[in-house]
């Protein structure tokens, strides 16, 4: 679509306000490969930046002491996966109404407009990747790290950042592609029963659903057995309300990956 027919959205949604709000329809004509670009492109300098610093740090790490990089590398993928379920959980579906301190003020600034927008149009490639968000806190993070020796703090930090790059990268090819991958085909279906009506307070893992299972927010068991079914049998089970009309019924989920962009 042209930009007269199709205007920039520039986000509205404040979840102190609104909550998190049920997925919009993608409108007629809407070109998921530009929006697929879009999501890209806003991702590249991100990427590169914490990809370049990892390495440089991990590097460095292991010529110091191998074995205690080694560790910490280890304890930096364990981390991740629980501080990305923390954030989501939290931060992005947390609600900062404004307040008059100056602490309430900040928080509501920062993160009560965020991620929103997402729920709203998750085919919107504007809103799939965190883009240049994270840099203030990577930066807080990684000075701070190096208060302690290179192969400890700074390289779980260094290994914590990488971990949301290939994280980013994953919720991106959920939203817009399909790959035959057993893996991806079982995280799929979990990110796209979070943006589903009955989805919104479930499955904040956004690379796994290990802490789900654990912290109570694992998708209810009926609905689970629906998602892991093979497409012929979903086809015959599925509930139309289960996925919402932003995101692919459960037999369309559970279809053979076509490993090309395609409506979410």
């Amino acid at each position: 679509m042209n930009g007269e027919a199709f205007p920039m959205y520039r986000g509205r949604v404040l979840k102190s306000r609104d909550g998190i709000p049920r997925p919009l329809p993608a409108p007629p004509g809407l070109d998921l490969a530009k929006e697929a670009r879009t999501a890209r492109s806003r991702f590249y300098p991100v990427t590169v930046a914490y990809t370049a610093y990892a390495l440089a740090v991990v590097t460095i790490g292991l010529g110091q002491d191998r074995w205690t990089a080694a560790l910490f590398v280890m304890a930096g993928v364990i981390c991740w996966t629980l501080v990305e379920y923390l954030v989501h959980r939290h931060i992005l579906h947390g609600r900062f109404p404004i307040g008059s301190s100056w602490r309430r003020r900040t928080l509501h600034r920062v993160f009560d407009p965020s991620h929103g927008d997402h729920h709203l149009r998750p085919w919107d490639g504007q809103h799939i990747n965190g883009g240049f968000d994270t840099i203030p806190f990577a930066v807080i993070l990684a000075l701070t790290s190096f208060l302690a020796r290179v192969p400890t703090a700074p390289v779980l930090v260094a290994i914590i950042l990488q971990c949301y790059v290939i994280e980013e990268w994953i919720h991106y090819s959920v939203h817009f592609h399909h790959f035959r991958w057993r893996y991806f085909r079982y995280i799929r279906r979990h990110h796209l029963y979070h943006h589903s009506a009955r989805g919104r307070d479930v499955a904040f893992g956004l690379s796994s659903g290990i802490w789900d299972a654990q912290l109570r927010t694992r998708i209810p068991s009926e609905d689970r057995e629906r998602l892991h079914l093979g497409p012929r049998r979903a086809r015959r089970l599925a509930a139309p309300s289960l996925i919402s009309t932003a995101a692919p019924p459960l037999d369309d989920a559970a279809a053979p990956a076509r490993g090309s962009v395609a409506h979410e």
